[in-house]
């Protein structure tokens, strides 16, 4: 299960999701009704949003850093649980996702690519919030 805009649907489910909420036309914590596990990777007021879909004993995992705050005391209330997490280059880490990626257990999605010196650019886009997927700088 994930939201994002109707547009991006189609793309998500060649991902993996069964079920899609469009978070500009529905409320999603309307209609998940309770899950085990949320990944946050948008912050802000979703954060404690999402920490409201989860059974007790569910856990909130937020990925975007610059835009949350810990939550353990609305967590513990609700008998849930609220982490952040920092990705941390490390090469067998980085090995067993290069893994992933070649037996195609993990697809990639790439928004755009640019050469290092239209790092401004390739930062201008990301900005902008509309993108779907990563966008890349290469480096030769």
């Amino acid at each position: 299960m994930g939201t994002a805009s109707a547009p991006k649907h189609d793309l998500f489910r060649t991902l993996g999701a069964d079920e899609l909420i469009d978070y500009h036309n529905v409320d999603f914590e309307k209609v998940t009704g309770k899950v085990d596990v949320v990944v946050d990777a948008v912050g802000g007021d979703y954060t404690a949003r999402s920490l409201r879909t989860l059974v007790p004993g569910g856990v909130l995992v937020s990925l975007a850093l610059s835009d949350t705050r810990p939550m353990p005391a609305e967590a513990a209330q609700l008998g849930v649980h609220h982490r952040l997490m920092l990705v941390e280059a490390d090469q067998t880490g980085m090995l067993a996702v290069a893994d992933l990626v070649s037996s195609g257990a993990l697809r990639p999605v790439v928004e755009a690519t640019f050469p290092l010196e239209q790092a401004a650019r390739a930062h201008e886009l990301g900005d902008a919030g509309r993108v779907t997927g990563k966008v890349v700088l290469t480096v030769r």
